[in-house]
Order: C-alpha cells, then structure tokens, then sequence
C-alpha cells in the first residue's frame, strides 16, 4: 500500500535528532542512517526521534525537549504569527509531527522540562501558533486567487518557513483553486474587452 502524505512526512520527521539521557550504559548503535552512542547515565546524547520515542516508552531514558517546544517560544512563536500577517516563524519544517510524537512517547518529560503547566496547555499553544498560520496561508491562497481572477500572471507564491504538514494541508486546495480561477480568466477577459469597446473613446468628439 503507497504511504500517504502525512505517513511520509512522519516518518521524515522521526530522523530528527533529539537529545536524550539514558539510565543505561551500551556501546553505539549503527544503523543505515548513522551510529548513535555510545549510551552512558545520566550522559546526555543524540538519537533520531524514533530512537527517543521508543528508549522513552521502555523508561531507558528521558527526553530533552527541543528549545522551540518551551512555552516561552510558542509563546513567542505565537505573538509573532500575530505580529506580521506575510512573514512565517522560523519552526522546524516537521514541528507538527515532531510535536504529536514527543507527546505521546514523553508527556512527563515536556509537562516539566517546557515550562507548561499540562500536556493539555502544550497542545493549546501549538493549536494557537498552527491557527494563526493556517490562516495566513489562507491568505496567501486568497491573494493569489485575486491575481488569476483578474488575468494577472503569478509566478510564485512566497512562503518562507511554512511547514510540511502545512503544505500538505493546502496543496490540493490551491491546485484546484488555481484551476478553477484559470479556466475563469478567459471569460473574465472576454467580458472585460467588450466593456472596453463599448465604452467611447476619450478622444471620441461629444454629441451635439
């Protein structure tokens, strides 16, 4: 069975690295991808984010958060999605699923390392930043809708920073957005070459 979209996209995002520390001591662990180790207590290390999830749910480790993942920087990330209605927050590409993952493997290692009083005001704060961008990108697909509507070519679409779930999200919604506003542009071009010659020339000599 092909993998869709957002499997695809996790599992890009289980190579993250993440720093852990272990309560286990083992010589490196080699992989296709790389060697990740060696393992000593209370030694804090990097693993991809798969390895972390699983040591974690096995309690042979605790997991680290990612800076961005505190609640001063979502709160921070938060205000500036707010602040500028173009520009994107530098989060990692893959936040979304790098977040759902930790949470679910280390909600004890986030309620306390991040600075959030529950996993449920973590969610909160991701939900807030993710609606504020979701709502930009809207935006986005707006003004480029407009452009084609009014026979203006667009070459591009600037969204410095948006996330991969993100893009995913709007991806068919604009392809057939963009066709549709496309196959408009003709007739609204039609229509606005008979308005023009309907109309009377400036220089055209008024009536007497």
């Amino acid at each position: 069975m092909e993998a869709t979209e957002p499997e695809n996209n996790e599992f890009l995002a289980e190579e993250t690295l993440i720093t852990v520390v272990p309560n286990f001591a083992h010589d490196a662990l080699r992989f296709v991808t790389g060697n990740f180790g060696p393992f000593e207590p209370q030694t804090p290390t990097d693993v991809p984010l798969w390895l972390a999830c699983l040591l974690r749910k096995r309690r042979m480790c605790t997991v680290e958060p990612p800076a961005w993942l505190k609640a001063d920087a979502l709160a921070a990330a938060g205000d500036a999605e707010a602040a500028d209605a173009e520009a994107f927050s530098a989060l990692p590409p893959h936040y979304e699923e790098i977040a759902a993952l930790l949470l679910e493997a280390a909600p004890e290692d986030i309620e306390e390392k991040c600075g959030h009083a529950t996993v449920v005001a973590v969610r909160s704060a991701l939900e807030d930043v993710s609606a504020r961008r979701v709502a930009k990108i809207r935006e986005g697909m707006l003004a480029v809708a407009k452009q084609a509507f009014h026979d203006e070519t667009t070459y591009s679409v600037k969204m410095n920073n948006v996330a991969a779930m993100e893009v995913a999200s709007i991806r068919e919604q604009l392809r057939l957005s963009l066709d549709s506003f496309y196959e408009a542009r003709p007739r609204a071009a039609a229509a606005r070459d008979k308005r023009k010659a309907a109309a009377p020339a400036a220089d055209a000599e008024p009536a007497k």
